[in-house]
C-alpha cells in the first residue's frame, strides 16, 4: 500500500471534514470503492468536493481512483461515497509492488541515507527530469498519475508532481503537490500543476521552495538535468505561475534555489565568465548559470560564454547556448 506520510490539506481542514476525508480515504486504500459514514448533523459545512480534492493531491497512491467518476448521497445522517476504480484488485496490487520498486532503486542511490534533505531532494529531483518524458498531447488516466511517471516514465504535470511528491514521502521529506495556473514561455496560459518541498532553511528552522519537475523534464534539452526551476521563492516562482498563496506556506528562502546553492549565480559579466571557465575546466558539458546582473541581451551573453571557453574547448566540439529570460538562467552545451 503506497500511503502518503505527509498530508498538508488534511491540516487545511476542520474537524468534521477531516472525519469525511479519513473515512474516503480509509476506504479506498482498502481497496473497498464505496465509502459510509455517519454526518453530524449539526454540522452544516461539510464540503464533500472539498475532502475530494484534497483526498487527490495528498494521497498520490490512489492511482487506481478515477477522481472523474465519483458519486455522492445521503440520508437519514448517513453519506455514501462511491468511485469507480480504474484497475481490478490484482492489477493495483502488481502495480504498487512495482512502484515500490521502482521507489527502491531510487533511494538506493549511493549513500542517499547519509544525505541531508536538500541532497534528496535532489537525487528525486534529477530521477524523474532524466527518467521521465513530457507527454506532449496525451493527456489520460495514466499520464496524470505515478503510474504514468514511474512506470510508463510519460506523464504530464499532475503525473510528474504526484510522484515527486509520493518520493518525498518515502525518504521523510514534506512535499505538497500545487495545483494553479502557468504560463510556459511562448504560450498561453494553462492549467499546471508542480511541488512545494519543506528543507532546512540554512539560517536556521525550515523554509519551503517550489519545484516544478515538469518544465526543466520537458526544457532539459541536450542535458540530462535542467534546474531552472529548482526551489524557487514565490517571487520567481510568481513570474509565470499562479496558486492560492493564502491557502500554501509562503517559499521566500533564496539560498534553498540551486544556483545560489551551488555557487552558480552572477550578478556580473566578469563573474558570469568567470564560473562558465571553472565549470569548464571540470570536465561539464553541460554548464548552468544564474545571471542576475543588469539587463542584457542573449546575444551579449553568448559572447560572454564564449570568452570563457576560450583556449578551454576541444577541437571538433561545438557551442550551444540556451537563455530563459523568465529564470535569466544561460545553459551552455558542449558537444
Amino acid at each position: 500500500m503506497l500511503k502518503s506520510r505527509s498530508k498538508y490539506y488534511y491540516s487545511k481542514l476542520d474537524n468534521d471534514n477531516k472525519s469525511v476525508y479519513d473515512s474516503i480515504l480509509s476506504a479506498w486504500e482498502a481497496k473497498n470503492p464505496n465509502a459510509s459514514f455517519t454526518l453530524n448533523p449539526l454540522n452544516k459545512n461539510i464540503d464533500i468536493q472539498k475532502a475530494l480534492e484534497y483526498i487527490k493531491i495528498d494521497n498520490p497512491g490512489l492511482f487506481y481512483v478515477d477522481f472523474k467518476q465519483i458519486s455522492a448521497g445521503g440520508m437519514m445522517g448517513m453519506m455514501s461515497v462511491n468511485a469507480n476504480f480504474l484497475y481490478n484488485k490484482k492489477q493495483i496490487d502488481d502495480m504498487e509492488k512495482q512502484i515500490e520498486s521502482v521507489i527502491a532503486s531510487v533511494l538506493a542511490f549511493k549513500n542517499f541515507n547519509s544525505l541531508d534533505n536538500y541532497g534528496k531532494e535532489t537525487v528525486i529531483y534529477d530521477y524523474l527530469v532524466k527518467n521521465v518524458s513530457y507527454s506532449f498531447g496525451v493527456t489520460n488516466d495514466e499520464t496524470t498519475s505515478i503510474i504514468g511517471s514511474l512506470l510508463s516514465k510519460k506523464a504530464v504535470c499532475e503525473g510528474y508532481s504526484k510522484a515527486f511528491k509520493l518520493l518525498c514521502d518515502n525518504c521523510g521529506l514534506s512535499g505538497i503537490v500545487v495545483t494553479g495556473k502557468a504560463t510556459p514561455q511562448d504560450r498561453q496560459e494553462e492549467l499546471h500543476a508542480w511541488n512545494i518541498v519543506k528543507l532546512d532553511n540554512p539560517s536556521g528552522g525550515t523554509a519551503c521552495a517550489h519545484v516544478d519537475v515538469t518544465w526543466d523534464s520537458a526544457n532539459r534539452g541536450d542535458s540530462d538535468t535542467c534546474y531552472s526551476n529548482f526551489n524557487l521563492t514565490d517571487d520567481d516562482a510568481s513570474k509565470d505561475h499562479i496558486w492560492n498563496k493564502a491557502l500554501l506556506p509562503a517559499c521566500s528562502c533564496p539560498q534553498l534555489n540551486y544556483f545560489e546553492k551551488n555557487g552558480l549565480r552572477a550578478a556580473s559579466r566578469d563573474e558570469f565568465i568567470n564560473i562558465i571557465k571553472s565549470q569548464a575546466k571540470l570536465g561539464k558539458n553541460h554548464i548552468f548559470v544564474k545571471y542576475t546582473g543588469r539587463e542584457v541581451t542573449n546575444e551579449q551573453l553568448m559572447k560572454a560564454a564564449n570568452e570563457g571557453l576560450a583556449g578551454i574547448i576541444k577541437p571538433g566540439q561545438r557551442v550551444g547556448f540556451r537563455y530563459s529570460n523568465n529564470r535569466r538562467v544561460a545553459v551552455i552545451s558542449l558537444v
